[in-house]
């Protein structure tokens, strides 16, 4: 792929190659959370409405035009009308994720993206920074989820923090492993607010947090709590 500067492909198949990695990457939930883009945030709203759709006409017709029996003239045509639609809104999705502080370069090259050039980010390390949340009911279906520093008991978030990550889940049984937390949000002031579903009320939402830094980097993980959905 390239350099910095020229970082987008030539040929269909390494354009191709390097979509699917992006794909690969922001088809997990907890991924998109990480990088700014889970489904109810402003940039998750635009990712699944204004580029999944692009993504999934330019995918189908690539593999129409590079499958034999199917290679034709009009699968050509309808190739090119696809990546004219799509290519524009990738390029803007690199743009976005490129710009956002907590964006690391491990998180971009994962993405198969290029990284930034060295020296662009300070390291502020969050493997020693610990963190407890505090539940409490608001109201119907509406759950307040605060998160504080262990240490401190303090709820400011230091300015080389973009907040904390709450992972979630609403289970029938016990949730014991913080691996079994399928839905995550990035909060960047305290409380969060967790809206459920009506037929959510009176069941139990396990939650646990981890404090996130602006390279990305996350903290070890809080116990895991319990609360009722109101």
């Amino acid at each position: 792929m390239a350099t910095t500067n020229n970082w987008f492909p030539s040929s269909r198949q390494e354009r191709f190659a390097l979509i699917s990695k992006t794909t690969a990457f922001t088809s997990v939930a907890g991924n998109r959370a990480l990088i700014g883009f889970a489904a109810d945030t402003p940039n998750g709203v635009w990712f699944d409405t204004n580029y999944m759709p692009k993504l999934t006409a330019y995918d189908t017709n690539y593999r129409i035009w590079n499958t034999p029996s199917t290679s034709t003239p009009m699968a050509l045509d309808d190739l090119k009308d696809a990546e004219n639609n799509f290519f524009p809104v990738y390029r803007e999705f690199h743009g976005i994720v490129k710009a956002l502080p907590f964006v690391t370069n491990s998180l971009l090259e994962a993405m198969g993206f290029p990284p930034r050039p060295s020296g662009d980010l300070v390291h502020h390390p969050v493997d020693r920074l610990f963190i407890d949340l505090i539940t409490k009911p608001l109201g119907s279906m509406v759950l307040s989820v605060a998160f504080v520093n262990r240490d401190t008991g303090s709820s400011t978030i230091p300015y080389y923090l973009t907040g904390a990550v709450i992972f979630y889940a609403v289970s029938d049984t016990p949730v014991t492993s913080q691996a079994e937390l399928s839905h995550s949000k990035l909060a960047s002031h305290s409380p969060l607010e967790l809206i459920f579903a009506p037929e959510q009320r009176g069941k139990t939402v396990y939650l646990a947090g981890r404090w996130q830094n602006r390279r990305g980097e996350l903290s070890p993980w809080s116990e895991i709590v319990s609360a009722i959905i109101p």
